[in-house]
């Protein structure tokens, strides 16, 4: 709601609050939807001022009202000034094998980190941000580099090493952008020969940012950020210890932003389904220490909101279950509580508003 003066009210506006008259009249009661003789009556009373609802008072779920914030309207337009730029450095690194400059590339995460709350905040309006199609590659990278700060601050990183994992966030998928464009925007499944020339993204990144001269730390997260734990991950089939920390972190980045995106064939995920999907393979293929810490973080953000079960059941996220960060506690509409560790696997939160 805001408060606007009366003579700016236009017919349709619906009243936010009741209109009372300087001598103790109710003219009109809130949510009362002013036609012109109703501006007539308010101007002949001397009304200077009245409190009318705004589109946000109208949306019905979380998501709605934080997509028609002014917050994040602003944080919006910042983000799409800060595409160009971030493309531009990421174009001359692949192009003009030139060297970013690794101080607009911090400008860029201050410049976003500071147009949001909080880490919560921002990865809430990564994730509902649309997509521009003919940048979806730059801002995978953006988006990846912003995640990467908010996991870092979560893990309780210095300062020097919050800032190298958000240098690896930002780079280490450049190598995709040295393949056929063909390929990258392909709308069906890949074929088996494409899906190996894609897999060898890793090692042109590699390669790239070696020659580039960047830091191993950097280097390795592009080679490695798809080795998993347990040796199933490419392109050197790793086993966890020999796994670089940084990469290990960007490993978990992608997943979890891939998987929080929407797709040519599918929705993006909600928080739970994105973090069961972690659940059920990183007791091998991810760091637990870093996984687990990260994935209870993230359940956090969403204490509050309203889930809806696949049965249909309704209710709010109450409490998260420590040892099954995935199935959390629900308070359905009623009072009483649903608590999903309690319930078949098959049972799980369809949404969340």
């Amino acid at each position: 709601m805001k408060t606007v003066a009366r003579i700016t009210l236009k017919t349709g506006d619906m009243l936010g609050e009741d209109v009372i008259s300087n001598h103790g009249e109710k003219l009109y009661s809130k949510g009362t939807k002013l036609d012109p003789k109703a501006l007539d009556r308010l101007a002949r009373h001397n009304i200077m001022a009245v409190t009318i609802m705004e589109d946000i008072d109208f949306a019905e779920t979380h998501t709605e009202r934080v997509k028609l914030s002014e917050d994040f309207k602003n944080f919006k337009r910042i983000y799409y000034e800060c595409v160009p730029l971030f493309r531009s450095i990421i174009d001359d690194m692949v192009n003009k094998h030139i060297s970013p400059p690794m101080d607009q590339l911090m400008t860029i995460y201050v410049k976003l980190a500071s147009n949001a709350k909080n880490g919560d905040k921002l990865l809430e309006y990564l994730r509902i941000i649309p997509p521009d199609v003919d940048n979806m590659l730059y801002e995978h990278q953006l988006n990846c580099g912003m995640i990467a700060s908010v996991f870092a601050a979560w893990q309780g990183m210095s300062k020097q090493n919050m800032f190298t994992l958000i240098q690896c966030g930002f780079l280490y998928d450049i190598g995709k952008l040295c393949l056929p464009r063909e390929l990258l925007y392909k709308p069906s499944k890949l074929t088996d020969e494409e899906f190996a020339l894609m897999k060898t993204h890793t090692e042109l990144g590699y390669k790239l940012l070696t020659e580039i001269g960047l830091p191993e730390t950097i280097t390795l997260a592009a080679l490695q950020h798809h080795e998993k734990g347990d040796g199933s991950g490419y392109p050197n089939h790793l086993y966890m210890n020999d796994i670089d920390t940084y990469a290990q972190y960007c490993s978990i980045i992608d997943a979890y932003e891939a998987m929080s995106v929407p797709k040519t064939y599918r929705y993006p995920l909600n928080t739970f389904e994105i973090i069961s999907n972690f659940e059920k393979e990183g007791n091998l293929k991810y760091n637990q220490f870093k996984l687990n810490s990260i994935l209870y973080h993230i359940a956090a953000t969403q204490l509050g909101l309203h889930a809806k079960l696949n049965d249909g059941r309704e209710g709010e996220v109450l409490l998260i279950n420590q040892t099954h960060v995935s199935r959390p506690i629900i308070k359905d509409i009623n009072g009483e509580l649903i608590d999903l560790v309690s319930l078949p696997d098959s049972i799980s939160i369809y949404a969340l508003y």
